[in-house]
């Protein structure tokens, strides 16, 4: 009995000490991300959503449409803490010659996070909608760099303006970060 409770002792020191020892090995960085630098900050969001999310658009392209949606959250779960969205409209990304930049309003980046930046005031009603967001006609730059095994990665910058919905879409020009540095890994769906 002493020898199956020295045996179990032991064991156990050595899962807790190799627990303890992997307490000093950073956390692997996630492959699937979206990022850029606001206002100084590098802000890095992690790709949570594979499966098209609850509305079945996030990370599909949809062949029929030819639209990509890309989004990462701040929180990993939802877009309540700050999210990344690059949309992709009418580009055919199973035939492009890479690397492509996007023209005109073939592509958009929108971007929350209220620890960096905060929205306007009537943006705490709940009927009101409020993000930041730039239009590829003069305001951003977004570059696909590669496609490969479901995996699309690029970069993007630009100026980002306050939008305000409800009811009406109202653009604010005053209100605006500039965003850097942007770059894209994200694994998608097609259907």
């Amino acid at each position: 009995m002493k020898v199956v409770n020295f045996a179990i002792g032991l064991v156990g020191a050595i899962i807790l000490l190799s627990c303890q020892q992997n307490d000093d090995i950073p956390p692997r960085a996630s492959a699937y991300l979206i990022n850029g630098s606001v206002q100084s900050n590098n802000l890095s969001y992690k790709q949570t959503v594979f499966d098209g999310g609850s509305n079945g658009n996030i990370n599909v392209f949809n062949r029929t449409d030819k639209t990509l949606y890309l989004q990462s959250f701040k929180n990993g779960v939802d877009d309540n803490d700050g999210f990344w969205t690059i949309r992709m409209n009418e580009i055919d990304i199973e035939n492009l010659t890479l690397p492509y930049s996007l023209t005109g309003a073939e592509g958009s980046i929108t971007w929350v996070d209220e620890s960096i930046k905060k929205l306007q005031a009537p943006c705490a009603s709940s009927d009101v909608l409020c993000f930041y967001s730039g239009v590829g006609v003069d305001e951003v730059e977004i570059t696909i760099n590669n496609i490969e095994n479901d995996i699309i990665t690029g970069e993007f910058k630009g100026t980002l303006n306050h939008i305000r919905v409800n009811p009406s879409v109202i653009r604010d020009t005053d209100d605006f970060v500039e965003v850097s540095n942007g770059k894209f890994s994200i694994k998608f769906q097609s259907k």
